[in-house]
This record gives C-alpha cells, structure tokens and sequence, in this order.
C-alpha cells in the first residue's frame, strides 16, 4: 500500500529542484568533472612540484643540518643551505682500485658543478691522510657525504635526489662495482616517493573494494550507482580543486595528504550515498511512495550528512593547527574534500536517487532478516542494558589491553619497501661497514671568532670526548679526531713520549758532556806539567839570550872596526883594479883574471856588515822579550787553577743531575705507557706547530667553516641510527656538549645537532605536541557540532565517550597485530591521523543512531531504541564495513605507515559500527533514561515527537 508523507507545497524548494532538474544536475557535475580535469593540471603531478618540507624549518635538527649546508658548501649564496645530506657510495665485489677512484672523483665533479641541486661534498676519500675513515676495512666500500639543496620532503629535495641519481646512472662505474644514494634524506624522499607511487593503486583499489561491497550489499549495480556516482564525482573534483588551489599557492600540499584525502572521500562520500539509500529504502519497505520516499529520505539524513561532514572536516581542518607537515599540510586538502564531497552528496546524489526512483529503481530487496536481526539485538540491549554494556566493556578493555605495551616507531626506513634505493644503499653499508655509518648525526659549534687555535682546539677535544664517552656512541669524527680516533699529536701519550724523548736525549748529552769534563781536567793536568817544563825552558833561554845578545855586540863592534879598514884598502886599490879591468888581454890571463876575482870579494862586506848590526838587534829584542814571557807563566798557572774550580764542582753537579734525568725518563715513559694502555685520548693538548702537520691540515676544510668560526663534527652511533635508542642517545649529545664547554675559551658556544638522531627527536616532541592540539580542536569541534545537532549535553558527551573508546580499542588491536603479531610497531604519524579519522567518523554512526532516537523517542524510550537501532541497523553496518574495507585498502600502499594507519581506521571502524553504535552507546542511552536527553525538556520533546 503506498500512502503519501508530505504535502508537495510542504516540501523544501532544493529539494523540489534536484527531483525536477534531476538530469541537468546529473549533467552539470559530469560536465564540471570533465573541465576540470582537462583544465587542472593532475593532483600528484602538483603535489611533486608543491611538496612541503617533512619538519618545519625553524626545527632545531633542520637548523643545524642547514648551518652545515650554508657554511661547508654553496648554500650560503644560493640562499641557504638545507638538512637534505645523503651519502653517494661505491660498493665493489673486490678491493676498489684506481679506476674506482677515477670514476668516484669524476661523479663528485659533476655532482658538485651542479649548483643547483648540489651544496657541498666532503670527499674524504681522495685524500691520501683522510682516506682511511672515508672506506671499509676490506677496502670493498668507499663513500662521500653530499649535501643537496631543498630541505627533506620538499619537491626540490626530491628534484635534487632524482637529478643526482640520475647523473649517476649517466656515468658507468667499472666492472663489478655499484654505486647507490643513500643516507637519511634519501630515506625520506624515497618514503614519499613510495606512496605517490602506490597513489593510483590505492584509489583504484579502495574504488573497486567499495563497488564490490556495495553490489554485494544491494545486488544491483543500478542501485550501488546512488553512492559511487557520488564519491566519484567528489573525488574527481575535489582532486581537480586541491591541484588549482595548490597550484596557485592558496595551501600547502603534500604527497601524504594527497593519499590521506582520496581516502576520506572514498569512505565518507560513500557513508553520505549508503545513508541516502538507506533512508529512501527505510520508506519504501514502510509503504511510501517513490516519490515521498526520496523526500522522506532527504529530509532525514540531510541534516546528518551535514553534521557528518562538519565533523570530518572540523576534525581534519584541525591538522592545520599542527607543526609537522605530515599533519598540517593534510588538513586543508582534506577539508575541502570532504566539502566537495557534501556538496555531492547533498546534490548528485539526490539527484541520482531521483532519477533512479521515477524509473523503479533503488528498491529494497530481501533485508527482512537483518532487520529481525538488529530488532533482536535492540530488544536484548533494552531488557539487559547492565550486562551489555558490562560486557561490551570488557571487551573493549581487552582490546585496549596492548596499548600498554605501545613502542612507536620511527623508523623511516622500514617505513617504505626494502628493495627502495635507499635501502638498497644502506644494504649496502651494512655489509662492510660499521653499523649506522650512513646515518650519523652532525654536530655543529659555531662561536664568535676563530677557533683554529691551541686553546680552542683542547675546549673542542674536551667536547669531542665528552660526546665519545656518551654510552651508545661508536665514534665521533672531528677536526680533533680527523680519522674518528684521539688524534696522535694532541694525546697525552705522545706529547708525554715527545717530552720523555727530549729527555733521554738529554740523558744521553749529560753522560758525554761529563766524559768531556774528565777529559778537559786531564788535559789541564797535562797542560799544567807543560807549562811547568815552558817555565824552565824560558828560565834556561833567557840565560843563553842574554849572552848571545852580548856576543852580537861585540861582533858587530869588531865588525864596524875591521869595515872601516877594509873601505881604506878598498880605496887603495881602487885604481889597481882599474887598471886591470881595462887591460884587454886580462880576461885571457888566468892570473889576472883571478886577481880580480878576489879584488870583487871586498865589494860584499859591507853586505856582511848589515847582516851583522841585524843579528844584533835581533839578539836584543830575544833577550829582552824572555823575561815577559816568562813573567806570564805564573798568569797562565793561575788560570788553570781556575779552571780545575770550575770544572771539578761542575763535573760533581752533572755526576748527580744525571741519575735524577733518567730517573724523570724511567716516569715519563711508565705515565705514557700506562696512558697508551688505559685512556689514551682522555688529555689534549695541540701545540701550535702541530697545525702545520699534513693531517691535521687535510682535515682542516672539511671541519672548520672557511672563517673558522664554525666546526661540525660527524657523530655515530652504535645502535640502528632510525631507532629509539638513537634517539635517546642524540638527546644526551647536546647537554654533554653545552656541559663539557663549560669554562673553556668555547664557553657560550652555540651547539646543535641534526641527523636521524636529532630529527626523530623533533618529529617526536613535534607529534607529542600536534597529537595534544588535534585531541583539543577535533574533540572540541565535535562536541559542539554533536551538541547542537542533538541539543543534548549528556548525549554529546556520550558521543565524544565512546568515539574515544572505539579510537582506543583500535589502537589497542592495531599495536597486538601489528607489533605483536607481525613484529613492526606502529609509526608515529599512525595515532594522530587514525584519531582524526575515528573521532569524525565514529561521530558520524553514533549521531545517526541518537538523531533518530530522538525521533522515535515519541513511542517511548525502550521502543524508540528498538525502532531506532532497526532503521539504522543495517545502514550504519554497510557504511562501517564498507568504509573500513576502504581504508584496509591502504595496505596496497608501498608505505608501510599508510597501510597502518588504514589497519587502525578500518579496525577502529569495526569496533564501532559492531560494539559501540551496536552495543555501547544503546546501552547507555537506555540506563540514562530521560537524563540521556539533559538539559532538553523532556515534555517539550515528547509532545514534539509525538506530534509530528
């Protein structure tokens, strides 16, 4: 029997239109979906463009690693630097040779000329000093840290990772040698990149999962068209508007809020069409025409639907309040999803529901079972409301149990495939290097002035073993530790072995010198005895001058008498000779030739006369220069007493100093020894000559800023460096740091830290931080949308009571599969994204099942409940199930952390379509009775209800 509800005139005008123009409504949205994505650049081809940075920048850990960027490579002139460092790595089946290091040198080079996607390079390896701690010990690894430009996550730090790889893949390696980009930010861009790659599989996916269902649910794909006309038609052309927006810089976009708002359309667009149907069905298996149907229907659930998509969109646009991009940039895209898609629901889908039922079709078929079924479960609920809710309860703390043993994971790494070039590089590492080498934390000091200096140097070697000596940190690599060890010259075993060096040389000089010393007293003894034999030798000589000075004067007396004489003859026989030279035949006369032979004699005495007066005076000056001589013997005696005083006492001192050097020697070589043996890098000290040496020279550029006011040192730890433990340990790196600067020439030293370490520790307080202020806003904006939908503040706090119950009871059974059963805990970003998604959602049954309490509350509040668990029922079960299966789709997802958050969603949806809208919340709604509707008037509502 049909029977009319309203009278035409009664009836909304919109809703009139959409019946009248249902077929231009229809059209118009095609239409609308056609232009835009002509028109619209794709979504994801946007969101790679317009992707947003994975931490805020003002993140301390982004801080640092663009502190590194600005002054180690290019970024300070191409506007900063960024926290995006990889690590470009050679991996050979066999030693690396020269041709390996050609080619790395050769693929730095063209890396590093790119300034547009390159920062910087620390090439360690071909440096002959450095080379040692830049490869492995099996000599089969080799790798330089790159910094590229455009912080993690963002469309340039994927440009820059993807440019990079590629110039790779451009350079062939030699035989038997594998290059890959690895290291943190690799991890991230490769996460990313991850799921836009599953992007179109997991639409696809979630669009034929809800198809199947809901053919399966109605048996007809004619009536199944009322709600996947609607989603599809809100996810075409809220994709189409998000890009636009994007595009124009009107909201900030991400890979992930992408993902997470194809999602929500498909789920909550199907939700709006199953609530339509339901309704317009409702009606007709109650006798109304198709016609009053489809306004009964509208008339009753548009309103829900409205209150539904607020309370998604509240919850989303919540997001936006967050810090983290993950979050914040998903809120508005998602919002205006979920606008879109109400726009849908409230127009092409009515419009579709139209058009279907002036033809026949979207009729009820064969649902009497289930509605027996939940009359069943509605009469138990209200004859036994005490034991149901018990035990619902109890089941709900029993899936709430596991979150006691709640571990988040970090972990970015396992967050995405293993086989992702990343991980790939990683494998790589972890086959010949130390653990974590590829991810490492970077710590930078930068100060007012130079540090490249001794004083300086021992402050950074104090901070430097303060952060080594932190448990859980293998090694820390720095200007004091070049080669990630104590350096030689600055230890104290080897400026001791240096000292104790110059001492046993010492030693040794004081034995020769005292062997010296015995050597010069028996010399002076033996010079003492010469000049005693000189003393009698000048005392016998001055006798036999004195008496050869006087026989030279009286032969040169006797000389200058017998002179005289012979002048006289030589005058006398002057003519003679004369005459005999002149005779010509003199020359043959032997006679005459003899007799003047002996004539010429006289002409040489005076030659003898000279000689003679010289001999004399020759013999004065001897004799008297003998006695000063001699007067200076006692001189000479006197010095060589003086020096036997000198050097007896002199001889005694050296004797004694002797045993206390090598005494000092014997210690110093015990401390060095025990040092060496015990902490040999616990002391340093660089003295200024030491700077020049070719280590510590080599590492110079690397670690200190080209002022020297800024230095990094490279931190590794000794646990998987994406981990918990990590963490812990970066967070004990800064106080050790600050602490260990204290009241050296360093103190007031700015000290940071970046890295996975130091990331994670952002993205943890972050999420802490973001998780409290989406609790607040979506709990906040619900209730309120909750409260003036039901005008009922215990029903509204009802509502939020047990959407925290289903949120928690997922999470519970999400972290027993997950990191019980499957052995991978749940990622951080899980708990707020599945709590935004629960506390809209699950809102959404529970406002369902208590707007249309209120309605049949007329009939009394134990029949009300019945009527109003039957007419929902089935409704709020297809709706659960089916939005549940949607989000169990994200597991097709390459990203392990969507899949989860998928897990929890569909597994919180569940517990609250079976439990809580089944179970819970009738319950509780009978044990308050009246109260349940506080503060609304009890009589008012009931002669409302009763009249209408």
């Amino acid at each position: 029997m049909t029977t009319t509800a309203d009278a035409p005139a009664a009836r909304p005008r919109f809703a009139r239109f959409l019946y009248r123009f249902s077929a231009p409504v229809i059209g118009a949205w095609l239409l609308l979906i056609v232009v835009l994505n002509l028109a619209v650049p794709q979504l994801e081809s946007v969101v790679i463009r317009k992707a947003q940075s994975f931490l805020p920048d003002s993140a301390s850990s982004v801080q640092a690693l663009t502190k590194m960027g600005t002054y180690f490579g290019s970024g300070e002139r191409n506007g900063g630097g960024s926290n995006n460092f990889v690590y470009l790595l050679l991996e050979g089946q066999d030693r690396l040779g020269s041709d390996a290091k050609v080619y790395y040198q050769n693929v730095l080079q063209k890396l590093t000329s790119d300034t547009t996607h390159v920062s910087s390079a620390m090439d360690l390896w071909s440096d002959p000093d450095l080379a040692p701690v830049a490869e492995s010990n099996d000599g089969k690894v080799a790798y330089a840290l790159v910094n590229l430009h455009g912080n993690m996550g963002t469309a340039l730090a994927m440009e820059s990772t993807r440019v990079a790889r590629e110039t790779i893949a451009a350079t062939s390696p030699p035989p038997g040698v594998q290059v890959h980009l690895t290291g943190p930010s690799a991890v991230v861009n490769d996460e990313m990149i991850a799921i836009a790659d599953s992007m179109f599989l997991l639409v696809a996916l979630s669009a034929l999962l809800v198809t199947v269902i809901l053919l399966i649910v109605y048996r007809s794909p004619i009536t199944a068209a009322v709600p996947l006309l609607t989603v599809g038609a809100g996810l075409a052309v809220a994709r189409s508007t998000i890009a636009v927006l994007a595009e124009l810089n009107l909201l900030d976009v991400s890979i992930f809020a992408a993902a997470l708002s194809a999602v929500v359309v498909l789920g909550a667009g199907t939700n709006y069409g199953i609530f339509l149907l339901g309704r317009y069905q409702e009606n007709r298996r109650k006798g109304l025409s198709p016609e009053d149907s489809y306004y009964a229907a509208l008339a009753g659930v548009q309103h829900i639907i409205i209150a539904s998509a607020l309370t998604v969109a509240g919850a989303m646009a919540c997001l936006t309040a967050t810090r983290l991009s993950m979050f914040s940039t998903a809120g508005l895209p998602c919002t205006i999803a979920i606008i879109v898609t109400l726009v849908a629901a409230l127009t092409l889908g009515p419009a579709v529901l139209a058009l279907l039922s002036r033809r026949g079709y979207a009729e009820p078929r064969g649902d009497e079972k289930s509605l027996r079924r939940w009359h069943r479960i509605g009469t138990s609920v209200v004859r036994w409301p005490v034991p149901v809710l018990a035990a619902s309860l109890a089941v709900l703390a029993v899936a709430i149990a596991p979150l006691a043993f709640y571990a988040p994971s970090y972990n970015e790494r396992k967050a995405q495939p293993s086989d992702s070039p990343a991980n790939l590089g990683f494998t790589a590492a972890d086959r010949h290097l130390a653990p974590n080498v590829m991810a490492p934390s970077v710590l930078i000091v930068e100060s007012d002035h130079d540090m490249r200096n001794p004083a300086d140097l021992i402050a950074l070697a104090k901070m430097t073993d303060s952060v080594a000596s932190i448990r859980g940190i293998d090694a820390v690599q720095g200007i004091t530790r070049p080669l990630a060890r104590p350096l030689d010259q600055g230890t104290l075993t080897n400026q001791i072995g240096y000292i104790g060096n110059r001492f046993t040389q010492m030693t040794t000089l004081l034995k020769h010198r005292i062997a010296d010393l015995d050597s010069i007293s028996t010399s002076l003894d033996e010079l003492n005895t010469a000049v005693d034999g000189l003393a009698d030798a000048l005392a016998q000589g001055n006798a036999g001058a004195a008496q050869l000075a006087s026989a030279s004067q009286r032969l040169s007396t006797t000389t200058d008498t017998t002179m005289r004489k012979v002048d006289g003859l030589s005058r006398s026989i002057a003519p003679t000779r004369k005459a005999l030279g002149a005779t010509p035949q003199c020359r043959q006369n032997r006679d005459c030739r003899q007799a003047l032979a002996g004539l010429s004699a006289l002409d040489d005495l005076p030659a003898l006369r000279s000689a003679i007066a010289e001999l004399s005076a020759g013999a004065g000056s001897v004799s008297r220069a003998l006695p000063t001589a001699s007067q200076q013997i006692p001189v000479l005696r006197s010095a060589l007493g003086q020096a036997r005083a000198v050097i007896k006492p002199l001889k005694g001192t050296l004797s004694a100093l002797l045993p206390q050097t090598t005494e000092i020697t014997d210690f110093i070589d015990e401390v060095s020894k025990s040092f060496a043996a015990g902490s040999p890098g616990s002391f340093f000290f660089l003295p200024s000559q030491a700077l020049e040496s070719p280590l510590f020279k080599s590492g110079m550029p690397y670690f200190f800023s080209a002022d020297g006011k800024v230095t990094r040192m490279v931190v590794t730890p000794e646990v998987e460096g994406f981990s918990r433990e990590a963490m812990d340990i970066s967070a004990e790196v800064i106080p050790a740091a600050t602490s260990s600067l204290k009241g050296t020439s360093l103190a007031g030293s700015t000290v940071s830290i970046g890295g996975p370490g130091g990331t994670l520790l952002n993205i943890e307080s972050f999420a802490h931080e973001d998780f409290i202020a989406i609790v607040v806003a979506a709990f906040a904006f619900v209730f309120c949308v909750v409260l003036l939908l039901l005008r009922s503040l215990v029903a509204a706090i009802a509502v939020i009571g047990t959407v925290t119950l289903s949120y928690l009871a997922a999470m519970g059974v999400s972290v027993a599969v997950w990191q019980g059963l499957l052995g991978h805990p749940l990622h951080w970003s899980v708990t707020p994204i599945a709590f935004s998604f629960l506390v809209a959602v699950g809102a959404d049954y529970n406002m369902l099942l208590v707007s249309r309490f209120r309605e049949e509350y007329g009939g009394g509040g134990g029949t009300g409940l019945i009527r109003a668990m039957v007419g929902t029922g089935s409704v709020v079960t297809t709706a659960g199930i089916t939005f549940g299966v949607t989000m169990l789709a994200m597991l097709a997802s390459d990203a392990r952390n969507v899949g989860q958050i998928g897990t929890t969603v569909a597994l919180g949806l569940l517990i609250d379509t079976l439990i809580i809208r089944s179970l819970v919340m009738p319950a509780v709604a009978r044990l308050c009775g009246r109260w349940f509707w506080w503060p609304t008037k009890f009589f008012t509502m009931e002669s409302r209800t009763s009249n209408g």
